[in-house]
């Protein structure tokens, strides 16, 4: 009897802090799947308003009816569109990085920063990748990119105060 409640009460000590180091990991887990997850509808949100508003300047300030769903067709829609219609395609891009941190901000509300920086980074990043594969752009288009971080970072961070 004196033999098996010590080890009963270390069957238990360790069942409690095996119990406790599970949940950490599991809460861990579960707090990195949301921000994936947060990332991920903020890009949705982002790419569907920044499509939307790339074409809604094609048709006002360019020429809609040169695009075909083909890099080519991408390379003429960027050659038909006017001064003008380039800054409304920063415009949509900015309203688009705002609309995805505001998504990422009501999903998470805590950690929003971080986030918000991780889906601007995302969005430079294939803006960057955008001009590469897409150069009829002029120069000072590059501009698109001091949009992407700060108002993503803004959008996540404003809407998790609310």
């Amino acid at each position: 009897m004196l033999i098996t409640q010590p080890c009963l009460l270390l069957a238990v000590t360790v069942n409690k802090i095996s119990t406790a180091f599970s949940l950490t990991w599991v809460n861990l887990i579960s707090k990195a799947m949301k921000k994936f997850f947060a990332v991920i509808a903020g890009l949705s949100v982002a790419f569907v308003l920044i499509t939307a508003g790339t074409f809604a300047s094609a048709k006002f300030f360019g020429n809609l009816e040169v695009f075909s769903p083909s890099l080519d067709g991408a390379k003429e829609l960027v050659r038909s569109l006017s001064q003008v219609g380039l800054v409304f395609v920063i415009v949509s891009h900015a309203i688009g990085s705002l609309a995805g941190g505001v998504t990422v901000g009501w999903i998470l509300k805590d950690d929003t920063m971080n986030v918000g920086l991780t889906l601007g980074a995302i969005m430079t990043i294939l803006g960057l990748i955008n001009m590469i594969v897409i150069p009829t752009y002029p120069e000072w288009f590059y501009l698109d990119f001091i949009v992407f971080i700060p108002l993503s970072m803004f959008g996540a961070n404003y809407t998790s105060n609310l």
